[in-house]
């Protein structure tokens, strides 16, 4: 039984690990946009309203979201902002691109974010597919975790009953 659970917490502590990259590749895009807009390191992280701040927000968010695959759940878990932000990022993230005319400004941006990320050797996620793998990694954590919650319920269970 002890031998067990320390595969487990092994094999936990590798999917974290994973888990750390993707929080890492996203980070990198955020300073790659922040540096792109020359605004200040941190900012598509506050609250400020700036349009150079805005807009390099919802490019990133739109990318992460777009390029890479992920849902609206997983971007306000990395991002860590209020899920309503990622409906309305994607709402005009699909207008500017439709109508180039109506926000230029974006449109470039967003796509000069694109191909310098995508240009990128050692970007994490050369493909949606990528993501994909990283995205069955940590479905495979959360089972897990779910797992050790209910080996211990078992566990404190045999306990209580002598066993």
């Amino acid at each position: 039984m002890m031998k067990d659970s320390v595969l487990v917490m092994m094999k936990i502590n590798m999917k974290m690990k994973e888990i750390d990259k993707i929080k890492t590749e996203i980070k990198k895009l955020k300073f790659l946009a922040e540096d792109l807009m020359d605004i200040p390191y941190g900012s598509i992280d506050s609250s400020c309203r700036k349009r150079d701040y805005t807009i390099a927000r919802m490019a990133t968010s739109a990318f992460v979201m777009f390029e890479m695959g992920l849902t609206m759940q997983q971007a306000k878990d990395y991002f860590e902002r209020h899920r309503t932000s990622f409906y309305f990022y994607k709402k005009k993230h699909i207008e500017f691109m439709e109508s180039p005319k109506f926000n230029p400004r974006y449109n470039d941006f967003y796509d000069k974010l694109v191909d310098i990320y995508m240009n990128d050797d050692e970007r994490l996620f050369k493909t949606k597919r990528s993501f994909q793998f990283f995205q069955e990694i940590e479905n495979a954590r959360k089972e897990q975790q779910a797992i050790n919650k209910r080996l211990r319920e078992l566990d404190r269970e045999a306990k209580r009953i002598g066993l």
